[in-house]
C-alpha cells in the first residue's frame, strides 16, 4: 500500500480541529491526477476520484465529532473514507473503526494517514458501500457527502438496515445539496428518525454551510 502512494505526488496538511492536530498525506496536484483519469474507467462507472480531495464535509462532520460526540469504546463504520480524516477523528475519541472505500488509493492513503497519527484502532477495507460484505452492526455510521447520487438511496438505506445497531446513529453531512431532502424523507417512511443542525466551516478561504444529519432508527 505504501507503494501506491508512492505513485502520487503528495502535499502534507495539517489540520488543527478543536485544539488537535492532524496530518494528512495529500494528492498534491488535483488536475494533474484528474488529466491522467483513464476514460475507459471513468465511462464504468463516472469513476472521478472523489477519495483524492479533503471536502468541507468531511472537515466539518471530524470537528463535529470532537466537540459533540463521544464515540469512546463504539464500533463505528465510515463509508467513502477517502484519506480518512473522519475515521481518524473516531479512532483517536477510542472507537473501533473500520473506513471503507471502493477506490484502493483510497484505502493506500487512509492507511498511511492512520499511521501519521498513531492510529492503531483505525482499520480501512476496500469495499464498496452499495455492495457491503459486513459481519456485524455498528453503534456507529459516517458518511461525509455521499449524497450526490439519487439513485444510490436505495442501497444507502439497504446499508443502514444491514448494519447500523438499533439504539445506534449514523451522521451524515452534506453541503446543501438539493437531493439531500429527498433521501431524509426515505429514511423517515421506513422507520428512521432524522435531524439536522447547521454548522458554519470556513475551509480552504471559502465559507461553508454543512448540514450535519442524525439519524436513528426509531421503530413503529
Amino acid at each position: 500500500m505504501e507503494a501506491l502512494v508512492a505513485q502520487y505526488d503528495t502535499a502534507d496538511l495539517t489540520l488543527n480541529l478543536a485544539g488537535q492536530p492532524f496530518r494528512l498525506t495529500c494528492v498534491a496536484d488535483l488536475e494533474a491526477l484528474l488529466a491522467r483519469l483513464d476514460p475507459v474507467t471513468f465511462a464504468e462507472d463516472e469513476r472521478l476520484p472523489y477519495w483524492a480531495e479533503l471536502w468541507p464535509s468531511a472537515v466539518a462532520l471530524a470537528d463535529y465529532l470532537l466537540r459533540r460526540l463521544c464515540l469512546a469504546g463504539k464500533r463505528v463504520l465510515e463509508l467513502g473514507c477517502g484519506l480518512g480524516l473522519v475515521s481518524l477523528v473516531a479512532a483517536r475519541q477510542g472507537a473501533r473503526v473500520l473506513g471503507i472505500d471502493y477506490e484502493p488509493a483510497a484505502i493506500a492513503f487512509a492507511r498511511h494517514n492512520a499511521r501519521r497519527n498513531a492510529c492503531r484502532h483505525a482499520r480501512f477495507r476496500l469495499m464498496d458501500w452499495r455492495y457491503p460484505a459486513l459481519r456485524r452492526r455498528y453503534d456507529c455510521i459516517l458518511a461525509a457527502d455521499v449524497l450526490y447520487e439519487a439513485r444510490h438511496f436505495g442501497a444507502l438505506l439497504a446499508l443502514l438496515w444491514r448494519a447500523l445497531a438499533r439504539g445506534g446513529l449514523a451522521l451524515f453531512a452534506e453541503p446543501g445539496r438539493p437531493q439531500a431532502a429527498p433521501f431524509f424523507a426515505l429514511l423517515r417512511q421506513h422507520g428512521f428518525t432524522c435531524t439536522q443542525e447547521v454548522v458554519p466551516l470556513s475551509w480552504q478561504g471559502g465559507e461553508h454551510q454543512i448540514g450535519i444529519h442524525t439519524v436513528r432508527f426509531s421503530p413503529r
